[in-house]
């Protein structure tokens, strides 16, 4: 999974990956369109549907954020 260097890359990277739209995405999210692409647009530094976005695109809110993998303690 290539992480890119912010948000946007990492989700647009991502949906890519999954052979998603941007459309297909923010349905799979519970969003409209447009918000998904100010997402991808780095428009949007903080969504506050992160979780769902995360869970559209079948990743962690964590590696969606910061491009890193959560370690459990």
């Amino acid at each position: 999974m290539n992480t890119g260097n912010s948000l946007s890359h990492r989700a647009k990277a991502r949906r890519i990956e999954l052979g998603l739209t941007q459309a297909e995405v923010a349905e799979l999210a519970g969003i409209t369109q447009q918000s998904y692409q100010q997402l991808e647009a780095g428009e949007t530094k903080r969504p506050r549907n992160l979780l769902e976005i995360s869970s559209a695109l079948k990743c962690t809110a964590h590696w969606l954020m910061y491009g890193k993998r959560k370690l459990s303690s």
